[in-house]
């Protein structure tokens, strides 16, 4: 049986399509297909396996993420990455707390949340283009 904080810091094949999706399939540093697979706060210091805390990246970048002079670097892009898709999360939003179990259900059922809502904007606006109709914040240009 898998330890409760192994299980939470782990990235659910749920919260991998959502980050995939995400990233648009693309490493967030070179653009290069990758995986979602890199934590910003590592696994060892009790990081999530949570959209909010989970980045596309390819094999190279990856390594130079774990193992390189760079590292303060790429997680202040890689922060800066995350602020933009989820404004209001904090670095302790995303680190393990024995006292908070249903946090990291609660991240993800956020991140779904958030997909779904832009995918219902962008199906609104796809259907307003179909009918003539200019996208939300174009009609005074």
């Amino acid at each position: 049986m898998m330890h409760k904080r192994t299980k939470a810091c782990a990235i659910p094949k749920e919260v991998k399509l959502i980050v995939y999706e995400r990233d648009h399939e693309r490493c967030i540093f070179c653009g290069a297909p990758g995986l979602p697979e890199a934590h910003v706060i590592p696994r060892s210091h009790g990081g999530l396996g949570v959209p909010q805390n989970i980045i596309t990246v390819c094999r190279s970048c990856h390594d130079k993420l774990d193992n390189s002079t760079n590292r303060q670097q790429m997680l202040d892009v890689a922060v800066g990455y995350l602020k933009r898709y989820y404004p209001d999360i904090s670095q302790t939003d995303v680190i393990y707390q024995k006292w908070d179990k249903a946090k990291a259900k609660r991240l993800t059922k956020e991140a779904k949340d958030r997909k779904a809502d832009a995918l219902r904007d962008s199906e609104v606006q796809n259907a307003d283009k179909d009918r003539g109709k200019l996208p939300q914040g174009f009609e005074y240009l």
